[in-house]
């Protein structure tokens, strides 16, 4: 068997992934590990807990593939400490020198926008095997080395994943090795052909970064709360009109104020303090849908392809998603689980031969504990709880009865969504729960929440699911929602009518299928609101430690953990 590892070692959102040239073994990100949002950096946490996990020993490794060419730039990758730098001052949400520095050498200095032929990068790509070498454990150092073009790694994913035979592949993020957007024509047994690109001097991507800001949100983390605020707000209440062009098959963006604190500064002074968030973020996301579904559109028809999978941090935008997968054009769309920088790392197996292509069936790719070390857990933490002969059918009669119940089961989720064995889980007939929620998790109240579904309910919910099937298992697409689904389930619709249904198969997630199946046998509905488990700014819990912690600060109803189910002493019942 021949293992090939990857790594991302990105500015945001590092990562790795194990593959033995078919199937997937393991991924995980290390901000699992570090317990800090999108960590980047060399991810020494996660690549020692896949050796661990796995059992593999680094000396079994065949290949090392590599994500980036100049992302993160070479004096990043030779200053290993500057990733804590940069991480640091992207989440000081306040102006500094140091944020002002890493902000120029981010947005203006050539190196971070240097394009496939260009010198400077055929000039430093030869140095990168001695970079990484100064930061891999010992035992990986002789190791053969493997480099992806960040936006490659994008698209390689999303296409080896989808299970298409032929399809046209959108890459669109903030910005990667000098690009924000590719698009490619992916056909078995051939390279990816690269058939348009935009710089990353033209991001849309940065742009909402920019915004993010000017909202006090966290860039590279909060984008998705712009999309939540749309929904209450009116696009046309916005004069100013929007920085980017589309023309002659060209994306400019036409602000002239750049990126960054520059960019955060223009949108204070000209957008923020003239407008409402809620106008603004309609403004932001009726653009964003406009050009970038524009420019898939264009692609489809020039290409005759019907099959579209997409990837990239813009990706995670699931109104868009929804705009794509609405086209007339698509026949199918696949959106990458882990649609932003943390996928890289698969990214840049999938470049390769690390895995087979493949319609992906779950992505359940991180750790799982065994009962006795989750009950050595309950034990240290002097909880009472008692093993259950069917933790499944148990946690759905507490759900159908009202309470919520936090679910820690198998192996973690990889990417940003939790999918059923991370997760929190309650009925959705009553949005007091919205409320109540929100202050447990200290959690925006404008941001949605998602329902889980039966895959065979979806018509009774969902609005034209059938082109986002396979990407709706991963709640990565937005759908209309039927009448039923407004009357009976009004905690997960937002305002504007939309849900980010999860689609459950039995054949994929068989104890999440059973507690929606047993679910609704009780209560004549397989819907439950889906929301990660973990507190507000934290990323989604990783061990039964973490479950327990989070259980009890949130004060959650009951937690089904492993086998075991703990209960909350003195807990209320939603009504």
């Amino acid at each position: 068997m021949t293992l090939w590892l990857g790594i991302n070692e990105d500015l945001f959102d590092s990562g790795v992934a194990l593959g033995d040239g078919e199937k997937v073994l393991f991924a995980s990100n290390e901000e699992r590990y570090t317990r800090r949002k999108n960590e980047g950096g060399f991810p020494k946490l996660a690549l020692d807990s896949l050796f661990a996990y796995t059992g593999a020993n680094p000396s079994d490794v065949d290949h090392i593939c590599m994500s980036g060419l100049m992302t993160p730039p070479p004096p990043v990758r030779l200053l290993p400490r500057s990733h804590l730098w940069l991480y640091n001052a992207r989440r000081e949400k306040k102006d500094s020198f140091l944020r002002k520095v890493m902000d120029d050498a981010t947005f203006y200095l050539p190196v971070s926008h240097t394009s496939e032929t260009s010198l400077l990068r055929r000039m430093c790509v030869p140095f990168l095997p001695a970079l990484t070498r100064m930061v891999l454990p010992r035992a990986l150092k002789g190791k053969s080395l493997h480099y992806v073009e960040h936006h490659v790694g994008h698209a390689a994913a999303a296409w080896k994943l989808s299970g298409f035979e032929e399809a046209l592949v959108l890459s669109i993020d903030g910005m990667g090795d000098g690009l924000s957007l590719l698009v490619l024509h992916c056909v078995p047994g051939k390279p990816m052909k690269r058939l348009w690109a935009v710089s990353s001097r033209d991001s849309l991507g940065l742009f909402f970064q920019v915004l993010a800001e000017a909202f006090g949100f966290v860039s590279c983390r909060d984008e998705g709360k712009i999309t939540g605020l749309a929904a209450g707000g009116n696009a046309a209440n916005v004069e100013t009109p929007f920085p980017f062009r589309y023309d002659e098959g060209r994306l400019e963006f036409t602000g002239g104020f750049g990126f960054g604190q520059r960019g955060i500064d223009w949108a204070k002074r000209t957008l923020a303090d003239k407008y409402s968030r809620e106008d603004l973020a309609a403004w932001a996301q009726e653009n964003l849908e406009k050009y970038v579904v524009e420019i898939a559109r264009t692609w489809l028809r020039n290409t005759g392809l019907r099959n579209l999978a997409v990837a990239g941090g813009v990706v995670a935008n699931v109104k868009l998603n929804q705009r794509l997968h609405e086209l007339p054009e698509v026949d199918h769309l696949f959106v990458l689980p882990n649609m932003g920088d943390g996928g890289l790392g698969l990214g840049a197996l999938c470049a390769h031969d690390g895995i087979a292509p493949q319609r992906v069936r779950n992505v359940f790719w991180g750790e799982s504990y065994t009962d006795a070390e989750i009950e050595t857990e309950l034990k240290r933490a002097n909880l009472d709880y008692h093993q259950t002969e069917d933790i499944e059918a148990e946690t759905a009669v507490l759900l159908a009865q009202g309470h919520i119940v936090a679910r820690f089961s198998g192996r973690m989720e990889w990417g940003p969504r939790a999918l059923g064995n991370r997760s929190i889980l309650v009925r959705t007939t009553d949005r007091v729960v919205v409320n109540r929620l929100n202050h447990l998790l200290q959690r925006s109240d404008f941001m949605p929440f998602a329902p889980a579904v039966l895959q065979e309910d979806a018509p009774l919910y969902c609005i034209h699911p059938e082109p986002a099937l396979h990407a709706a298992e991963f709640m990565t697409v937005c759908f209309d929602c039927t009448d039923k689904m407004k009357r009976e389930n009004p905690a997960i619709v937002h305002l504007d009518g939309t849900a980010r249904a999860q689609l459950v198969y039995k054949e994929n997630n068989p104890g999440f299928h059973k507690i929606l199946s047993i679910f609704k046998e009780k209560t004549g509905s397989s819907v439950l609101l889906n929301t990660s488990f973990n507190i507000h700014e934290e990323p989604i819990i990783r061990t039964p430690k973490e479950a327990i912690t989070a259980f009890l600060k949130a004060q959650l109803d009951y937690l089904a953990l492993g086998a075991f189910l703990v209960k909350r002493q003195d807990h209320a019942r939603v009504q």
